[in-house]
């Protein structure tokens, strides 16, 4: 199967590339400038941005699926409309491109736009209760979740996809944040964690992940929608479980969440000023306070999904870290 992937520069992405090519499918990328650091020569690189409908159409020409995993995964951003070009407009494009040629489209959301849950967990009967939102990146990708259920209600073949947290060996980026807190925390980095670490995130392996986009892909049902969680664990357990595999002791410290919020609006304010990425804005503390915990069981059953066990993942993720000096 030829598969029009977007996104594939990225943490994930570059890991979905591989399982597609692993399992014989031919990958095209659409990727900005047509750069292509670190893929595959096995793929087709094209240059173009997701915003471009028309780019995004001509690129799929002659594929038999779109992969839409591209995505704003920001905390800020100096220009507040990039979230909506990006994550409104590319799901957008895509639907519109999947349209036009008739194709599968296989859409990667976030657990941010299913919402925040109680510490029971759901499944993919909750949908986004709306605003407010706690930053333009949960607002953005809860929209682009009700275009892409649109889709699938008018009868579009679309399967959408719900990662957790997804972490493992990799690019130290935002979209792989937990490795590069514990990167940061190993080499004494890390100011703190925003909160007690109490509260249940769902921690999904990378690798796992792309194997399920793979999955989605050849046998997921149209219309349907598929949580790829992992285990509901707090910040807590991710850092003793980091802790074990180290030999050594990588508890953070913990700042409270009035400090945090106090701190990151000064975050943000300076961000406003200088243009320079903040750490921590008091948006991103609303989003530590709640629970975002799930359940993957339909994905286990009709996608063989594997949840990897966190204490596996986070081993394994440490070991990388050593092994390519990051720690």
């Amino acid at each position: 199967m030829k598969v029009l992937l977007t996104g594939g520069a990225g943490f994930l992405g570059r890991n979905v590339v591989s399982a597609l090519l692993e399992s014989g499918h031919e990958v095209v990328l659409l990727v900005r400038g047509g750069r292509r650091p670190g893929l595959p020569e096995e793929a087709t690189v094209i240059d173009g941005d997701v915003r471009d409908a028309l780019v995004f159409t001509a690129a799929a020409d002659g594929c038999d699926a779109i992969m839409h995993a591209a995505a704003m995964v920001k905390i800020w951003s100096a220009r507040r409309e990039d979230f909506d070009d990006v994550n409104l407009g590319g799901i957008r494009n895509a639907i519109a491109a999947a349209g036009t040629h008739r194709i599968r489209l296989v859409y990667t959301s976030s657990f941010m736009a299913v919402g925040p849950t109680p510490e029971a967990g759901v499944d993919e009967a909750q949908k986004h209760p709306g605003p407010p939102f706690h930053n333009d990146y949960e607002r953005t990708k809860a929209l682009a979740d009700e275009l892409a259920r649109a889709y699938a209600a008018e009868g579009g073949d679309i399967v959408i996809l719900y990662p957790g947290v997804v972490y493992g060996p990799g690019e130290l980026t935002d979209g792989n944040i937990i490795a590069k807190m514990l990167a940061d925390q190993m080499n004494g980095r890390l100011p703190g964690i925003v909160g007690p670490g109490d509260r249940l995130w769902s921690y999904s392996f990378v690798e796992d992940v792309a194997r399920a986009h793979v999955a989605a892909l050849e046998r997921g049902r149209r219309g349907e929608r598929y949580l790829l969680a992992g285990d509901n664990a707090t910040l807590t357990q991710v850092f003793a479980a980091a802790s074990a595999r180290a030999g050594r002791d990588l508890s953070p410290r913990k700042l409270p969440y009035g400090l945090s919020r106090l701190v990151g609006r000064a975050m943000w304010f300076w961000a406003d000023l200088t243009g320079k990425m903040p750490d921590l804005t008091h948006q991103a503390v609303g989003i530590f306070e709640k629970n975002w915990a799930y359940k993957s069981d339909k994905a286990v059953r009709e996608l063989g999904y594997r949840v990897r066990p966190l204490g596996e993942g986070i081993g394994d993720t440490v070991d990388w870290l050593v092994a390519e000096g990051h720690a």
